[in-house]
């Protein structure tokens, strides 16, 4: 997904907050793939205990502190973890060089920590990308997603100082947070796609990142995630010849999935129609590696998007996002996944409206809370509870 809306938001509550509290009360994959999606419907009753931990990003339903601490609970009640997701760009220059971070890094960096609760795993993750996945990230300062200049404004991943400034990045983000996870290349199958051409400069990238971090957190499970498409899709071909060029660097590959999105499927808003390996996919991608849900959702309202490249025009129910979170948990614990974040835990339709002005791309994410934007609960979150509720395996 693209989150560059969430480091937006950290920021405008980081400047604006006081602390006070408001007044809302609250190609054909091989067959074994197949086989494993249909042993995994044949076992559905027969999952007493899950494999995987669950979480969510602390995406709020609009931009105050009340919906942020409100979200956090939220989180803290049915989940087992909050995912860090920075998808705002780099500090380039003061990683290289060691100085001192902008102030609107530190200031979100701190909000966030001082919102987890450091008792439990973390989920990290961090993009090396631009939005589009087809660049090198912009520049973070005192604002998120900010032009690259001067030195850095050509730059590649083939440079030895973006090399070193992320590598020097990610070390302080796993040293401030304690992930039991990293994620540092969000949804790099994207990058395959676009800049192909560009893929091996992005191996040595991954490598040296990979080492580095090593050298200094040996026990950190690093992730790469890789933006599920339909399994036919030519896209998908690319991605199962060459994503095994990062294997060597990654330790849990990580899944971004939303197939009501980006699937390109007739009634797609309707689970029931997902191909039979929509999620075991990933097992002909990275065979005999452990995998992990980065990020996933369903909608729950009917979706329209009009944009000028492109639109989506879905029809969205509330039933059948129940059905999405029941056949993911079952997927994913037939894959032994070791964790499942859900993106949004509430819709935020107000904070689409009045902060993000009624965003295009936005809307394909709005309405996939387990809580609805006036903060009621969906069916979808009597599911996730029923699976929360399993013990974790051993």
């Amino acid at each position: 997904m693209r989150v560059w809306m969430l480091p937006l938001l950290m920021t405008q509550l980081t400047l604006g907050c006081d602390g006070k509290q408001g007044e809302r009360d609250t190609g054909e994959a091989p067959d074994a793939d197949a086989d494993a999606d249909a042993d995994a419907d044949a076992d559905a009753d027969a999952d007493t205990e899950r494999s995987f931990l669950m979480g969510f990003t602390p995406f709020p339903y609009e931009a105050s502190w009340e919906a942020l601490t409100n979200v956090y609970g939220l989180i803290r009640e049915h989940g087992d973890f909050v995912a860090h997701h920075f998808d705002g760009g780099v500090p380039w220059n003061e990683a290289l060089t060691g100085d001192a971070y902008p102030d609107g890094v530190i200031e979100e960096l701190d909000m966030r920590e001082g919102l987890t609760d450091p008792s439990v795993p973390a989920y990290i993750a961090l993009s090396p990308f631009s939005i589009g996945r087809d660049d090198l990230a912009p520049t973070w300062g005192e604002a998120i997603n900010m032009e690259r200049t001067g030195d850095w404004a050509t730059v590649r991943f083939s440079d030895p100082n973006v090399r070193t400034a992320y590598a020097n990045f990610s070390v302080d983000l796993i040293e401030r947070f304690s992930p039991t996870w990293f994620n540092y290349a969000v949804e790099a199958s994207d990058y395959l796609i676009h800049q192909p051409e560009q893929w091996d400069n992005f191996v040595g990238f991954a490598q040296h990142v990979h080492d580095a971090i090593k050298a200094e957190h040996p026990d950190v499970q690093l992730m790469i995630s890789i933006a599920l498409k339909h399994p036919n899709d030519p896209a998908s071909a690319i991605v199962r010849e060459r994503f095994s060029d990062v294997l060597p660097y990654v330790d849990v590959v990580g899944v971004s999935v939303y197939p009501y999105a980006f699937f390109g499927l007739t009634d797609a808003g309707n689970p029931a129609n997902l191909p039979g390996a929509w999620l075991s996919q990933v097992s002909a991608i990275a065979p005999d590696h452990p995998i992990a849900i980065a990020e996933t959702g369903w909608i729950a309202e009917d979706l329209v998007v009009d944009a000028t490249a492109w639109s989506l025009n879905v029809d969205g129910t509330a039933e059948w996002q129940s059905d999405y979170v029941e056949a993911l948990c079952i997927e994913a614990n037939a894959l032994d996944a070791q964790f499942l974040t859900w993106f949004a835990v509430t819709d935020f339709d107000t904070l689409w409206t009045e902060t993000l002005g009624g965003d295009p791309l936005a809307a394909i994410w709005r309405d996939t809370g387990l809580y609805d934007g006036l903060v009621s609960p969906r069916p979808a979150l009597d599911v996730w509870d029923t699976w929360h509720a399993k013990p974790v395996a051993d």
